[in-house]
């Protein structure tokens, strides 16, 4: 039985509630020492099957650090990500953080894990803007970037990069090589899990349609949806679900308009989540899902999709590496090689096609499962404890 809960302390910063969950550890023992997690304090406090694990997997992953930290024998300080008040009050073996924390929490001595989850920020604020300068160039549209880290924050994450002791990165070697060559030497690939999917299909018995998804967040030209949306447009016979929160983006939803809302073989679906019922039905009969995104770390909606049972069409900068007998992997994301990728695909005899989903599926339920993660994370953690 664990101490969920020694001390809870609630701020108001902005309006929101900062939670802080303190000693965290199992009752029976007596801790080697104390370590500090910013990152998501509250889903320590889920439980297994808690409908909130089911949406992003960094929930998850969130908790399981911190009881990786417990299996070797140290209680856990979790505080938020982004909590800039708290003041710690004794020494940790170790700090984690994922952004604002890991340089004023640690004291001499301190092994600074610094957990990043995306390519290097300046690499993906210029990669934004390119995306949306081509959009101004190919239609007269100007959107506004939703993924732009400020000069502040850039400031803030070097420094991180610069003084961490270990730099845990979700990625792959095309992530990796989005950041300093100087600093590339430091970083430790971990993969990260898909979203909770109440049920997967079975590759020899699915029955599947020319229809294809996309499914991601934040970000709508970040991510693509202005060129998979233009070449279903032209493609009629071809059905495409869109899912994701793009409804936010007003400029976007009015620049695609048409698209989004005229387009008889476009289905625009807005937020859903993967365990719900309406995704479940979305998903039945998809063939396979596209994210041409242009930086991730690496796309937990693709995995999300392989895992279900899709061939999956990604952009390099996806984060996953992906061989012709699993998926297609895009090059240049222009709208000519999204459509030939999506027409190849469905050139392909049906035998083909199962077989790519079996092994996508197979790839991605192994690559990137729980166990994995906890695998990967803990060898990190083993290295960065002096008793371990």
């Amino acid at each position: 039985m664990l101490k969920r809960l020694l001390r809870k302390i609630t701020s108001r910063n902005k309006g929101a509630e900062d939670h802080r969950i303190l000693n965290y550890f199992p009752l029976s023992k007596s801790p080697k020492g104390h370590v500090l997690v910013s990152y998501i304090p509250d889903s320590l406090l889920y439980r297994e099957g808690d409908k909130r694990f089911k949406r992003h997997s960094n929930a998850w992953e969130s908790a399981e650090i911190a009881r990786i930290f417990n299996r070797y024998g140290y209680s856990v300080d979790a505080i938020s990500w982004d909590d800039r008040s708290f003041v710690p009050e004794r020494y940790y073996t170790a700090v984690f953080d994922i952004h604002r924390n890991l340089l004023r929490c640690s004291s001499l001595g301190t092994h600074k894990i610094f957990h990043v989850t995306g390519s290097d920020p300046a690499f993906s604020n210029r990669a934004e803007q390119e995306r949306i300068d081509a959009l101004m160039r190919r239609r007269g549209v100007a959107v506004a970037p939703r993924r732009y880290v400020s000069e502040k924050d850039l400031e803030l994450f070097y420094g991180n990069l610069e003084n961490a002791d270990s730099v845990t990165l979700i990625g792959n070697e095309t992530t990796v090589a989005t950041f300093p060559h100087h600093l590339r030497h430091k970083m430790i690939l971990v993969t990260p899990t898909g979203s909770h999917l109440e049920t997967v299909r079975d590759a020899k018995k699915t029955s599947f349609r020319k229809e294809f998804l996309w499914f991601n967040g934040t970000g709508a030209v970040h991510k693509g949806l202005d060129l998979v949306l233009e070449v279903f447009a032209r493609n009629p016979k071809i059905v495409l679900h869109v899912v994701g929160p793009y409804r936010k983006e007003r400029d976007f939803t009015a620049a695609y308009a048409y698209e989004l809302t005229k387009c008889p073989n476009i289905f625009s679906h807005g937020f859903l989540s993967p365990s719900s019922r309406k995704f479940r039905k979305i998903a039945g009969n998809v063939l396979g899902c596209i994210s041409p995104s242009c930086s991730e770390g690496i796309s937990t909606s693709a995995i999300t999709c392989m895992q279900y049972g899709m061939v999956p069409i990604l952009s390099r900068n996806s984060g996953i590496d992906l061989t012709p007998d699993v998926g297609y992997l895009l090059q240049n994301c222009t709208i000519v090689e999204i459509e030939a990728a999506i027409l190849s695909l469905l050139d392909r005899p049906e035998h083909e096609i199962r077989g790519m989903i079996a092994t996508s599926q197979e790839f991605a339920l192994k690559k990137f499962s729980r166990a994995e993660f906890s695998r990967r994370m803990g060898t990190v953690v083993a290295r960065s404890l002096p008793s371990v």
